[in-house]
């Protein structure tokens, strides 16, 4: 992969005029900083003149379902055979640490002309800003919001306002996570402001009921899900080490899709005493492939483990794809590499 340059956020905002249509990149599985950071980035040029689609790799989780529905979206309209169509004059990527993130959409890379991220770890793979001390993409696309407002490019946007909360919410867990910081509350702050005001005029969500749909409100099959996490549920270093395999036959029992598994990490982190937390689920169209998302409850560095099999992250929330001949390979490898930083 060459090396890229590092751009700012002026020279973004300065370019968007010139953007005509976008196709923005989300990674696999989008999270809600991913696809709130995404869809608020589309609200923007959208009320700039220009066009703008969103597009995700595989399907978005059921919990993140609502967040296309702030703007008038649905999930049908944010995958890739939906774009194909899109005559595209600009590709940028949200929330992409590195180009396996990209899933079938890495065949654009070559088109990308920039990213903007805030993973300390990840492999760039086109002009990039890149913020590791932001809580979440929400929060950098935040200040382009207001950048643009304050040139008297947009107006206020309130719909793309909430979409930035939801991306923000979710990568602190509800401001709960370490890479929680006072620009995090201040950004939070300002977006409630603006939420709130507009819910009050409008009867559109505020930022309590917001919240509630991201946090509090589970799927069945998010429900089924997590009884399938306890029940597979797996202790190593003394409980130091907590981990869930999810793979294509389990799932298939259960009537569940690796979309449903979104909130299934909480099981292995929520282990009293667990310092690091992993979920590895299998690929179902290339079964030789595994998913690792890890989290830690105490300062140890995911990021590093993940960049050794080729991902990245935050040093205390990281993801990779493991290869190996069989699920107990792959949670085996996952559990070694973990094992020497635990």
């Amino acid at each position: 992969m060459p090396d890229f340059a590092s751009v700012t956020l002026e020279a973004i905002a300065d370019a968007m005029p010139s953007f005509g249509r976008t196709l923005i990149l989300t990674h696999v599985n989008p999270d809600p900083d991913c696809l709130g950071s995404a869809l608020a980035l589309r609200e923007m040029l959208l009320a700039m003149g220009e066009d703008a689609k969103v597009v995700c790799p595989t399907p978005p989780p059921q919990y993140t379902a609502f967040l296309p529905t702030l703007c008038g979206l649905t999930a049908e309209e944010l995958t890739p055979d939906a774009a194909e169509a899109f005559d595209t004059d600009t590709v940028c990527a949200v929330d992409v640490a590195s180009p396996n993130q990209l899933g079938d959409l890495a065949a654009y890379i070559p088109r990308v002309r920039f990213m903007v991220d805030h993973h300390g770890r990840g492999e760039p793979f086109a002009p990039f800003f890149i913020d590791p001390d932001a809580a979440a993409a929400g929060e950098i696309l935040f200040r382009l919001y207001r950048m643009l407002r304050d040139r008297g490019r947009i107006p206020a946007l309130p719909d793309a306002a909430r979409l930035l909360w939801c991306a923000v919410v979710g990568d602190t867990g509800g401001f709960q996570f370490s890479n929680t910081t006072p620009e995090t509350h201040r950004t939070a702050a300002l977006l409630l402001e603006e939420i709130n005001r507009d819910a009050a005029l409008t009867g559109k969500p505020d930022t309590a009921e917001l919240c509630r749909r991201l946090l509090a409100v589970r799927s069945l099959n998010d429900l089924k899900a997590r009884a399938m996490a306890v029940r597979n549920l797996r202790l190593y270093r003394g409980g130091r080490l907590a981990a869930v395999l999810f793979t294509t036959d389990m799932l298939r029992e259960e009537g569940l899709t690796e979309a449903d598994l979104g909130g299934a990490v909480d099981i292995p982190r929520s282990v009293d005493g667990a310092a690091v937390a992993l979920t590895l689920r299998q690929n179902a169209a290339e079964p030789r492939k595994f998913r690792l998302s890890s989290r830690a409850n105490e300062d140890v560095d995911c990021a590093s483990v993940c960049a050794s099999f080729g991902g990245g992250g935050h040093r205390r929330a990281a993801g990779c794809t493991i290869e190996a001949d069989s699920p107990e390979e792959a949670l085996a490898l996952a559990v070694a590499a973990f094992s020497a930083i635990v």
